[in-house]
């Protein structure tokens, strides 16, 4: 029976929330927002990746209203805005910012009614405009609060690119980790990061891994220190972020474990509820891990393409004992002479 193997996991809380504050200094000039009140609070939560777009709550309909997400104003919006009763105006606005609203962005730089404006000032509701397409904002505020809101974990390991296929090392400290990864950048793949990798789930079933800022592209090596691989190999030898889709643990040969011998059956690491393929490389001397970590790159992206060598040959294997069997069968039956 085979040992489960753990990966040392550190999972990060978030040190703060996505606020309105975050959103607007990190978008501020990518959408040319233009704050509208600039004495309302942007210390507001976002609670929700999706956008929604309040038309029907101008019209007083509010079964379904997700006031929880940033809405959007487009040109139907404030066209409706302005052509309604001021009746009808302030019954509808009353009711729409009695909700708790993150807040609310106007496209194409339209103007808003002044008892609009008067409204989200009272209740302290942050507006912005952009000259932007509602579209365009929609989509580029969606991808951005998406990545904040993503689940994190940050991990202990090395993270590089080989021959396309993202694959995080991990193990116990001095196993070789960084030493491979120096040897596979020597061999012209990339180092995502080292000692430290960030995981951020990106959607259902997708995990992207990329380093701390503050050690990007620096690696340690013990008995030289730390070096820049930025520095000594060039710009092509470095990622800041790449798609895991192979773990692979490195431990101590020990003549006690049963390894993989046939590859038949694909073992599974999770992380972030994500299973990604897991291998379990034996590390002594006189083996090359760089060079198995290529071949384990390498099939692994054949299986992505629909390729399973060990069940291929096993499929085959199977036939011809079956071709046997049945030339036996055949043979054993001859008929009895009479």
């Amino acid at each position: 029976m085979k040992k489960k193997r753990d990966i040392e996991v550190f999972v990060t809380e978030p040190a703060r929330y996505l606020t309105i504050q975050r959103l607007y200094h990190a978008l501020k000039e990518k959408l040319r927002l233009h704050l509208l009140l600039p004495g309302v609070s942007l210390e507001r939560r976002i609670r929700s990746a999706e956008i929604h777009r309040p038309g029907l709550a101008f019209t007083g309909y509010y079964d379904y209203f997700a006031f929880d997400r940033i809405q959007i104003l487009g040109k139907t919006e404030v066209t409706f805005l302005h052509k309604l009763s001021a009746r009808a105006k302030k019954k509808n606005l009353t009711k729409f910012f009695s909700y708790k609203i993150p807040c609310i962005i106007v496209s194409k730089n339209q103007k808003l009614p002044a008892d609009f404006l008067k409204l989200a000032e009272e209740r302290q509701v942050p507006i912005f405009k952009s000259p932007l397409q509602t579209s365009k904002l929609v989509s580029q505020i969606t991808v951005f609060v998406e990545e904040e809101n993503a689940p994190t974990v940050t991990l202990h390991g090395t993270f590089v690119d080989v021959y396309g296929t993202g694959i995080l090392l991990v193990g116990k400290s001095s196993i070789g980790k960084s030493e491979t990864a120096l040897e596979l950048v020597e061999r012209g793949h990339r180092l995502v990061a080292d000692d430290i990798v960030q995981i951020k789930r990106q959607s259902t079933d997708e995990l992207l891994g990329s380093s701390s800022e503050r050690i990007q592209h620096h690696m340690e090596i013990r008995g030289i220190g730390i070096v820049n691989v930025k520095t000594i190999f060039g710009v092509g030898a470095i990622r800041n972020h790449k798609k895991i889709n192979l773990v692979v643990t490195l431990e101590p040969w020990d003549q006690k474990n049963e390894y993989e011998r046939t590859g038949l059956e694909t073992q599974y690491y999770e992380i972030l509820g994500v299973k990604l393929p897991h291998l379990i490389l034996p590390v002594r001397p006189g083996r090359n891990i760089p060079v198995l970590v290529e071949i384990a790159a390498l099939n692994e992206r054949l299986k992505r393409m629909g390729d399973h060598s060990a069940r291929e040959l096993n499929r085959k294997l199977i036939e011809v004992m079956s071709g046997r069997a049945s030339n036996k069968e055949a043979g054993s039956e001859s008929p009895s002479e009479g």
